[in-house]
């Protein structure tokens, strides 16, 4: 491609493709210079103006418009979108979004190597770049919680044999890092052998145990950027990526000015599919990032070069010579709406519509089929606490939620007992099921680990979900017993999926029959169906800011402070499980 490039220069050559007449954005020098910018074989051969003779095959006005890098995110996952790749592409790409690092542990924890193989098959050829990782903490947190693979050092090297994963995904088992557990450093080892990136999840680790982490090679977080902890990261070498809610004025200000900046990256982690619909994808974070004071020359760097430098992707981030031609053109630098998306030099999107139709994927038969648990009772639901005789009182433990966040408070409270009962007044069961069978055959259960949420004095009703984090068995939230059986029930005829259900009546569901985790519909059915199911959610008085956010992340153990996995009640702080009963008076 290079020599091709210098033809064009030279005239031996057309180009394919010229943009006139744009602002050209330089990542580099954090500047910007009026010009052109000419395309040959997908790669950007000369930006400025074009003062020599040339021919060019197509010649496209950009009428004094930004040319941007295309966006790349150095840590998602498709599956946060629920959507399976094909259609995920066509809206991030009218977002700008060009290159993405995606772990696929979310399907791995369902379907093991098969899944990460399968999402790297669904993803390749596609006009969005996809750099698949592996996984590396399945389960997130062994001897916790159960999930539908186990991962080891053995494993590890097999995901990196798999075509297109090229790095090791997020460690999540902070403590066991910490703590020189075994398993998890040979899998560190596994991947640091082969030299590839190693990325991390450190939310609750400070001082010597930070070190101990960073001493791995593992050498980026997206996790907790409060202004100290991003500040100590950075100190010890880390890469900070910076997700959407941990934007913050102070730490804006902070990076703003910091004088490494080649180590910090925007990212998106997670973007589940209504919020990719109503604001967007990376995009929707530099946005973020520059109406709290970032400069947008850098804030777009952030999201650019780089990402592409942590990635190792050194052919694109810059509207440069000699980069790929992953370009997009955009009247304001603070709104950053693409007007016109390139790939590889091809026109992908324009005006917020994709305009390439991405080729289906077909999943093998046994993703369609992922749910192992027989048909379950109200009976089930039933809370079947211990009490002595006479007791009048419990002090329970109960996972202390709020309207805001999806961090939970590991509190303890007294609740009354009547006829030998817990009086659950006021509070949420939760039911974890674990749905991925037993023994080879995958033989089904249904056994039921219970707790309480404090926080929702209005919700009445149940609702259901085989997406979790990270596990993604099967979860009931619910004050009625019935309801809860039939919502848990709904999803096991539909293959998962979300589910609500208030006085017997299946309000709205959600089907996500890819691994209990993805659909294969198109944008406009799953909007129809978010809709409808967003309005029973508020019609049961579940009252949240992220709603989605909540009922996903309520098992994952992993995630401060508390939870509940299929196994019991887990405080994630000290990795121990506590007794739903404390004691009872």
């Amino acid at each position: 491609m290079g020599a091709d490039c210098v033809y064009s220069i030279i005239g031996k050559k057309p180009f394919d493709l010229v943009i006139k007449n744009v602002k050209i954005v330089n990542v580099f020098t954090e500047s910007i210079v009026e010009g052109d910018v000419a395309v040959t074989g997908g790669v950007i051969a000369y930006i400025g103006p074009i003062d020599f003779p040339y021919t060019a095959n197509e010649e496209i006005d950009g009428a004094g418009r930004y040319a941007v890098p295309g966006f790349i995110d150095a840590h998602m996952h498709i599956e946060s979108s629920m959507m399976a790749p094909a259609r995920f592409a066509e809206l991030v790409l009218a977002c700008g979004t060009t290159t993405v690092a995606a772990d696929p542990h979310e399907i791995a924890n369902v379907c093991g190597a098969a899944g990460v193989r399968a999402m790297a098959e669904a993803s390749a050829n596609m006009p969005l770049h996809v750099l698949m990782m592996a996984p590396s903490t399945i389960p997130s947190a062994p001897g916790l919680e159960r999930s539908g693979w186990s991962l080891g050092e053995k494993e590890m090297e097999e995901l990196l044999d798999i075509p297109g994963v090229a790095g090791m995904g997020e460690l999540m088992d902070f403590n066991a890092v910490a703590g020189g557990d075994e398993r998890i450093l040979g899998v560190v080892e596994a991947a640091r052998r082969r030299g590839v990136i190693l990325d991390g999840h450190v939310p609750a680790l400070t001082g010597a145990r930070l070190q101990a982490f960073r001493a791995t090679g593992v050498d980026a977080d997206h996790t907790d950027m409060s202004l100290p902890r991003a500040k100590e990261k950075l100190a010890a070498g880390f890469s900070i990526q910076i997700q959407h809610s941990f934007l913050s004025e102070d730490l804006i200000a902070y990076v703003d000015q910091f004088p490494l900046q080649d180590r910090i990256m925007l990212i998106t982690d997670d973007v589940p599919f209504v919020e990719l619909v109503e604001h967007g994808h990376l995009n929707a974070n530099v946005r973020r990032a520059i109406a709290l004071g970032l400069r947008p020359l850098r804030a777009i760097r952030y999201a650019t070069i780089n990402a592409a430098a942590r990635l190792r992707l050194y052919d694109r981030g810059a509207v440069s010579p000699g980069y790929r031609a992953d370009i997009l053109l955009m009247k304001d630098l603070e709104k950053i709406e693409p007007d016109m998306v390139f790939s590889d030099g091809r026109l992908v999107a324009e005006n917020g519509r994709c305009l390439v139709r991405m080729e289906k994927y077909k999943f093998p038969e046994e993703f369609y089929h992922s749910v192992h648990v027989l048909p379950l009772a109200a009976e089930d639901f039933a809370l079947k606490a211990e009490l002595p005789a006479g007791a009048a009182e419990a002090l329970i433990h109960v996972l202390g939620c709020n309207e805001i966040t999806t961090r939970t408070k590991n509190e303890t409270r007294w609740i009354p007992v009547r006829n030998g009962q817990l009086d659950t007044a006021g509070l949420v069961k939760v039911g974890v099921i674990y749905r991925h069978g037993y023994g080879p055959e995958k033989a089904p259960g249904k056994e039921v680990s219970l707790g309480l949420l404090a926080g929702f004095p209005a919700f009445r009703g149940a609702l259901a979900t085989t997406y979790a984090h990270d596990s993604h068995n099967l979860t009931v939230y619910g004050t009625d017993e019935e309801d809860m059986a039939r919502a848990a029930n709904r999803l096991l005829e539909i293959g998962g999926g979300l589910c609500a259900v208030q006085d017997g009546e299946v309000l709205a569901e959600v089907p996500l029959p890819v691994a209990g985790v993805l659909t294969e519909g198109e944008a406009d059915e799953l909007q129809e169906q978010f809709g409808a199911f967003f309005r029973a959610v508020e019609r049961l008085g579940l009252r949240h800011a992220n709603p989605m956010m909540f009922l996903t992340l309520m098992t994952l153990a992993v995630s401060p402070e508390i939870k509940c996995t299929d196994i019991g009640l887990v405080d994630t702080l000290e990795k121990k499980f506590v007794p739903l009963v404390v004691e009872a008076r």
